[in-house]
C-alpha cells in the first residue's frame, strides 16, 4: 500500500503528537518538529545531523524559535520516525507543545556572560530532571542570571529565576510565577527573593505539587493566581524552602568552566529565526574553529556563537557573507517570527511583512541594536510581539451568521477569551472581550461565523528586562501597507529622539503617540 494513502486512511490524533513536540501545519500531513536543547545550546555535530535532517525530510530550512529551539517545519508524517531516530544518533530528542513540562530556557553561565551574576547553567541542570515529569499541564521554567533577563523569561514561563545579589553575595534568586503570553498575557508577580539555587528547586517543587492538587485541566500559573490569589499561592509555593530535595542534576553537555576572558558572544542576524543547512552547516563549522564547538538558541532567533575572540571577526564576517548571514552588529535587533504562513492558527503572513521592515530599517539609516521589532501570525503571540518597541499580530474579526447558527457551542470551546455567549441558542460574540484569534470562524462547520475583516494589530511599547511591560495595541485590521506605514512613521520617531518606544509612551503618552504615527482616517483605532 502507497505509504501517503494509508496516512490518509488511518485516523491521526493530532493532540497526542503535539505533545510528543510533533506539530500540525497547514498543508495536508506535513508537520514541524520541535528538538530539545540542552541548556539552549547545540554541539556542531548535533546541528550538521539537522541541517542533513532538513535536506532529506523538509525544506531545507530551520526556525531558531523564541523556545530557543530548533523547529523543523514540512516534515512529512510518515518520515516523523526516521527523523526522531536521526536525531537519536547524535542524542537530541523531541521537545513537547501543549499540556506538558516545556524545554528549559536558560541564559548564559556567569563564565561566560559579563552581566550574570548566577550560575544559571547549574540550576538548569538540577530543573532539568522536571522535563520528564508527566503531568499534564503546560509549565514553562527560564532562568536568567542576572536583571536584564534576557530570556525574557517574565512573561515566557510559569516560573522564572532571575539571578540577583544579597549582602553583595552573588549566586542568589529573585523568582516570578505566572509569566504567559498569548490571548490572555500576563507578567509574572514575584513570589520569593533572593533564594538560593538549593531553594529554588524546592520552589518548583512546590509548584507542581500546587498544580497536581488544586490546578484544573488547561490551566497555568496566571490562572492559579487569579483563581487562588496571590498570597495564597505565595504561601504555599515557599513552603519549607529549606527542605533539601534530593535532586540529581542532569549534566550539560555543552557546559564549560572556562571564563571567556577578551572573549565575546558572537550573534548572528537571522530574519525570522531562519536558517538554511548550508547556513547551519557554516554556524557550526564557525563554533568549532573559533568558538567552544556549541551554538546558542536564544529568544529572538539570533543564532548566537559564545568564546569568540575578536581577532577572527573580520575572518567571520567574510565567512558567512558567503552563505548569505551577517554578524548582527548594526541596524536594529534581529527580527522574529513565528511560523507565520504555515501555521494552522495563523491570521497573516508575517515573514514577508518582515523582511520588508527589514528594507525599510536599512532605507531610514537606524542604527541602534536596542530597537526590537517582531510579528506573530495570530494573537497567541508564539512571536513574542508583545515584547518590542513595534509587533505585529496577525488578526481576524469574526461575525456571526444567525441564520446559519445550529447551536452547536463549538465555537465557545475554543474561544480562550470566553468572549462568546449562546442567546436563544445563536452565538453572540462579545466585542470587548474578543482579541480577533479567528478560531471560532476555523471551527465552525455551518459557516454560521464569518470572517469580516482581517490583517495585523499593531503594538508598541513593549519591553523586556527588569522593567518588563507588555506592548498596547493602537491599531487593528492593517493591510501590509498599511502596517509598513505606520511603522516607518514610529522609526523615524525613535532615530529622531534615538530613544525605544517604552521610553517615548513616558514622555507623550499613548495617545500623544498615535497622534503621531496614525494620523489617517482609514486606520481602525484602538481606545
Amino acid at each position: 500500500m502507497d505509504t501517503n494513502n494509508k496516512t490518509q486512511k488511518t485516523k491521526i490524533d493530532v493532540e497526542a503528537l503535539r505533545k510528543g513536540g510533533v506539530v500540525k501545519l497547514k498543508d495536508p500531513d506535513m508537520y514541524s518538529v520541535w528538538i530539545k536543547t540542552a541548556c539552549c545550546n547545540l554541539n556542531s555535530e548535533q546541528l550538521i545531523k539537522i541541517a542533513d535532517i532538513t535536506d532529506k525530510y523538509a525544506r531545507g530550512y530551520l526556525l531558531f524559535s523564541t523556545r530557543q529551539i530548533p523547529i523543523i517545519p514540512h516534515i512529512h508524517l510518515n518520515d516523523v520516525e526516521q527523523v526522531k531516530e536521526e536525531l537519536s544518533r547524535v542524542y537530541l530528542e523531541l521537545d513537547r507543545c501543549g499540556p506538558r513540562v516545556r524545554n528549559i530556557n536558560v541564559c548564559y553561565s556567569n563564565t561566560i556572560c559579563p552581566d550574570a551574576i548566577t550560575d544559571s547553567i547549574s540550576l538548569a541542570e538540577k530543573l532539568e530532571n522536571y522535563f520528564r515529569d508527566p503531568i499534564l499541564h503546560k509549565i514553562k521554567i527560564g532562568v536568567a542570571g542576572c536583571k536584564k533577563d534576557c530570556i525574557i523569561s517574565r512573561v515566557l514561563n510559569d516560573i522564572s529565576f532571575v539571578g540577583v545579589e544579597q549582602d553583595g553575595r552573588q549566586g542568589y534568586y529573585d523568582v516570578y510565577v505566572g509569566g504567559k503570553l498569548g490571548l490572555n498575557p500576563f507578567v509574572g508577580v514575584k513570589m520569593a527573593s533572593r533564594i538560593s539555587e538549593e531553594e529554588a528547586v524546592r520552589f518548583v517543587n512546590n509548584y507542581f505539587e500546587l498544580m497536581r492538587n488544586e490546578g484544573k485541566k488547561g490551566e497555568r500559573g496566571s490562572h492559579l493566581i487569579k483563581r487562588l490569589g496571590v498570597e495564597y499561592v505565595k504561601q504555599v509555593l515557599n513552603t519549607d524552602l529549606q527542605q533539601r530535595p534530593p535532586v540529581e542534576p542532569v549534566p550539560c553537555a555543552t557546559k564549560t568552566n572556562e571564563v571567556a576572558t577578551n572573549k565575546m558572544i558572537l550573534k548572528i542576524r537571522a530574519t525570522c529565526g531562519e536558517i538554511t543547512s548550508n547556513q547551519l552547516r557554516e554556524i557550526a563549522d564557525i563554533s568549532e574553529k573559533y568558538g567552544h564547538g556549541f551554538v546558542h538558541f536564544a529568544v529572538r532567533g539570533a543564532p548566537e556563537i559564545p568564546y569568540v575572540d575578536t581577532q577572527y571577526l573580520e575572518i567571520i564576517r567574510e565567512r558567512l557573507a558567503i552563505v548569505g548571514l551577517q554578524i548582527l552588529d548594526r541596524g536594529i535587533d534581529n527580527l522574529q517570527s513565528c511560523f507565520g504562513e504555515y501555521c494552522t492558527e495563523s491570521n497573516a503572513h508575517t515573514q514577508p511583512l518582515l523582511r520588508k521592515v527589514e528594507r525599510l530599517v536599512e532605507d531610514l539609516g537606524l542604527n541602534n541594536l536596542n530597537i526590537k521589532i517582531s510579528g506573530s501570525g495570530c494573537p497567541n503571540s508564539c512571536g513574542i510581539s508583545h515584547i518590542n518597541d513595534i509587533g505585529y499580530i496577525g488578526v481576524a474579526k469574526p461575525a456571526v451568521n444567525e441564520s446559519e447558527c445550529v447551536g452547536c457551542e463549538l465555537c465557545l470551546d475554543v474561544c480562550k477569551r470566553e468572549a462568546i455567549d449562546m442567546v436563544a441558542d445563536i452565538a453572540v460574540i462579545n466585542e470587548d472581550k474578543c482579541r480577533h484569534c479567528g478560531q471560532c470562524i476555523a471551527v465552525c462547520p455551518f459557516e454560521a461565523i464569518l470572517e469580516e475583516q482581517k490583517g495585523f494589530s499593531i503594538l508598541v511599547g513593549g519591553k523586556e528586562g527588569e522593567d518588563t511591560r507588555l506592548g498596547e495595541v493602537i491599531a487593528e485590521f492593517l493591510t501590509d501597507e498599511e502596517t509598513l506605514e505606520v511603522t516607518e512613521r514610529c522609526l523615524r520617531i525613535v532615530k529622531d529622539r534615538g530613544v525605544n518606544v517604552a521610553t517615548l509612551l513616558d514622555e507623550i503618552g499613548i495617545e500623544g503617540l498615535k497622534e503621531m504615527i496614525l494620523p489617517s482616517e482609514q486606520f481602525v483605532y484602538c481606545d
